[in-house]
């Protein structure tokens, strides 16, 4: 593993997507006074969020025994050129955007379980979201569950049949259960 300074380009590249996604200016408000850096481990480049003041000791020589991936908060993952968010930033996100689809609570759960979101799940949403948006999957206690992609406009959700597929889920807060357990 290494760690690096994240290079200018590629985070203009994260943050653009980011402020695409859920409103300009998200990625900023989500650094705050923090400055990102990048792990690199194979073809993996985990992003973290570190203070400023961090940087000096975190480019020197690291001490024996020393795990990098405790330094700072986990930004997300990049792999082949394509950034995911970290599940560990989204309730972060969530108190900056209204990019979001509450759920209810057999939704929730049907959620966290790996399925999708059908319209008989929706409680709440965005009215300008858009088809291939992504969106924070939110359960009605204010729970950010994960992240689905809508799978149609938001002003066609009404006119759908209750069994309609309306967001993909993408990643869950279940994911390391089902994955490791």
């Amino acid at each position: 593993m290494k760690l690096q300074l994240l290079d200018p380009i590629e985070w203009t590249s994260i943050t653009q997507s980011i402020d695409a996604e859920f409103g300009e200016g998200i990625s900023k408000a989500l650094l705050g006074d923090l400055t990102p850096i990048a792990i690199t481990d194979r073809d993996i480049r985990t992003i973290y969020l570190i203070p400023v003041t961090w940087m000096s000791v975190a480019l020197e020589e690291v001490p024996a025994g020393f795990d990098f991936h405790l330094v700072g908060k986990q930004f997300g993952v990049m792999t082949k050129d394509r950034f995911r968010l970290s599940l560990q930033i989204l309730p972060e996100l969530l108190r900056l955007t209204t990019k979001v689809l509450i759920v209810s609570r057999r939704g929730a759960e049907a959620f966290t379980y790996g399925r999708s979101i059908l319209k008989e799940s929706i409680v709440w949403y965005d009215p300008e979201l858009k088809r291939g948006q992504r969106v924070l999957v939110v359960n009605e206690d204010n729970d950010c569950l994960g992240i689905a992609a809508l799978s149609t406009d938001a002003v066609r959700i009404e006119r759908l049949s209750q069994d309609s597929l309306v967001g993909k889920n993408l990643v869950d807060i279940g994911w390391f259960i089902r994955r490791l357990g």
